[in-house]
């Protein structure tokens, strides 16, 4: 099914109103566009059979009845029959079609944003909170199917019928059908009224289940450390709080809607109760009908659902069209790192650096040479930059660690490799080419990443493993388990095939480490970006992997950052940051000898370490 995201990302980030934000969406229609005309049609058709049915009705009581020919009786009945049964035929019909068409119309919009959710940069994601980004892809995009499915069509059904029936009570009795729809006419201002008052609620609702969302999934999710510090009565509070205003809020909306409701039930009910007595004097004045009167209120009573239902229709309305501007707050965020619009020439000139994964171990040309150009980074809204005119050069197959004391930008350095933030300014190529210039796919197929905090996914040690090189043989996945020294999952219950629960909890952290550096063995990559992969390791199973590295990371350029002098050993060179600069490069042994901040922070590494 085609996407239709770029439809939706074309203006500019705004807070849209809510009515416009869901006409946006309306792009999500049209590969249903069949589906919903059957469906329009159906529901048009069945309210053409339930509008006829009163007209013959006056035809059995002015006709046949009055003129005493029961032989009419017959051909009536059995016409009354058949519209009911065409009533029923095509309602059935059209929640058939619609049960299928609306939950196709929310799943291509959850896939579309889950998609570009994938696209946006990591800084978004750090900004958001998870439970308002989950809300928008579950709670909001229910509401927008449920309008899509319901109030759309009544909307368009309720408005036909209400002229078409007005239309032919003027035709049974002017002056009366007149009344009666001028009666009605009240109706409106009271809906613009509610509207406006309904629209703050839904989104605040709306917002407050987004926030409750994140606290339970934090509390789900941070579970052993609300046990461990004894926090449990805490966290109950925080949550019982929210969820108290998420209840209140949701205790005045309904508040709202039912006296509304209530309006709504009292005005079509006074009308009927109008045209009876109205048309009981019409019919004393003989102009009206018997046949005419029964006919005229069995049609007003065809208005009393249209007339009720303006209060769902416009709840239903308000709610999925705040759930879409939710939801275009997230489409409307452009991604800031993307593909260059000469992507296409630099996939031509840079090929060699997309090698199917595990292609190492089958030879391949060498590559990997990694440049840092005058690189300076700085956070959005920061005062001061966190790099500043970092100089590096790896060559192929080169290892260089870098160190430094906490908040010296390290991990940010790292990030710039595989493009999760991009350089202020300077430049980071691989092999000749400015990684902004390269593929995103094809750049972070060359690059590998392992991270000190291990993010593994709920599914099997084997699914997790394989993640960035599906492809690869049961040889190619015990080798790296091996080198991450990672062989105890085969000890596991089922093996390799043993889920390992959600983001790898039922593992400890240290082999939640070695999965995730066995996923960034396996890929087979040109540079392997390891951020101090070691450190929930204990001292012997550390010199082990290191050692296993060691051979591994002869035939990768690779950019480590580490703090234990076990793992500096792995260097070719090692570089010391400080203030967001290179303080100092050279060997371990040279800088322990040359510079005193290096020296000191190696000395702390073995304290704790010997701790």
């Amino acid at each position: 099914m085609p996407s239709v995201t770029p439809l939706l990302v074309t203006h500019a980030f705004a807070r849209v109103r809510p009515v416009g934000a869901l006409w946006r969406l309306r792009g999500y229609l049209k590969p249903f566009r069949t589906q919903m005309i059957v469906m329009f049609a159906a529901a048009l058709g069945a309210v053409a059979a339930e509008i006829a049915i009163p007209l013959l009705t006056k035809s059995v009581v002015d006709g046949a009845i009055a003129h005493g020919d029961k032989r009419l009786l017959i051909p009536l009945a059995l016409a009354a029959m058949a519209l009911g049964a065409a009533v029923a035929l095509m309602n059935m019909l059209r929640r058939w079609i619609q049960a299928g068409a609306v939950a196709d119309i929310e799943k291509s919009i959850r896939d579309d944003l889950y998609a570009h959710l994938q696209r946006l940069q990591v800084s978004f994601h750090d900004n958001w909170q998870s439970g308002q980004l989950l809300s928008r892809a579950t709670t909001d995009l229910s509401a927008i199917r449920r309008f899509a499915g319901f109030g759309l069509i009544f909307l368009v059904t309720n408005v036909m019928t209400f002229v078409a029936v007005v239309a032919l009570l003027i035709r049974l009795n002017w002056w009366l059908g007149l009344i009666t729809g001028v009666v009605f006419a009240p109706v409106l201002p009271v809906c613009f009224r509610f509207e406006k008052r309904y629209r703050v609620l839904s989104r605040r609702v709306q917002d407050q289940q987004g926030d409750l969302a994140t606290l339970i999934e934090e509390g789900a999710t941070g579970i052993r450390v609300l046990k461990a510090l004894g926090r449990g009565q805490q966290a109950s509070a925080r949550h019982d709080a929210q969820a108290a205003e998420v209840c209140r809020t949701q205790v005045e909306k309904a508040g709202l809607l039912g006296s509304f409701w209530a309006l709504l039930d009292l005005i079509p009910n006074a009308v009927i109760g109008l045209i009876i007595v109205l048309g009981a004097i019409a019919v004393a004045g003989h102009s009206l009908t018997l046949g005419g009167l029964v006919a005229f209120i069995t049609l007003a009573l065809e208005l009393v659902w249209p007339v009720e239902a303006m209060g769902y229709i416009i709840a239903s309305g308000q709610e999925a069209a705040t759930a879409a501007q939710r939801v275009l707050e997230i489409f409307d965020t452009q991604p800031e790192i993307t593909d260059n619009d000469h992507d296409h020439d630099a996939e031509r000139t840079a090929i060699p650096l997309a090698q199917p994964a595990g292609s190492r171990r089958g030879g391949r040309r060498p590559g990997g040479h990694l440049v840092f150009d005058h690189v300076a980074f700085r956070y959005p809204g920061a005062a001061e930059p966190v790099l500043r005119d970092i100089k590096l050069d790896l060559a192929p197959g080169q290892t260089l660690v870098l160190t430094g004391a906490t908040g010296s930008g390290k991990s940010t350095l790292l990030q710039l490799v595989p493009r999760l933030a991009d350089a202020t300014s300077g430049s980071v190529r691989l092999d000749g080419t400015d990684v902004r210039d390269l593929p995103l796919e094809q750049l972070r197929a060359a690059v590998g990443c392992a991270f000190e905090d291990a993010t593994l996914f709920s599914a099997s040690v084997r699914e997790n493993v394989t993640f960035g090189a599906p492809d690869a043989d049961e040889d190619a996945v015990e080798a790296a388990l091996t080198a991450a020294q990672a062989r105890f999952a085969y000890d596991l219950p089922w093996g390799l095939d043993t889920r390992i629960g959600e983001q790898g909890m039922a593992l400890s952290g240290g082999q939640r480490q070695r999965i995730a550096l066995a996923r960034a063995i396996l890929a087979g990559p040109d540079v392997l970006i390891l951020d101090d992969p070691l450190s929930a390791l204990d001292v012997h199973t550390e010199e082990r992997v290191t050692r296993a590295l060691h051979e591994i990371l002869a035939g990768s350029t690779a950019l480590v950052v580490a703090h234990r002098p076990s793992t500096v050993a792995l260097a070719d060179t090692v570089a010391l940051l400080s203030g967001g600069m290179i303080a100092a490069s050279g060997s371990h042994r040279q800088l322990l000898a040359s510079n005193p901040e290096y020296a000191a922070l190696m000395d702390v590494e073995d304290l704790e370490a010997s701790a």
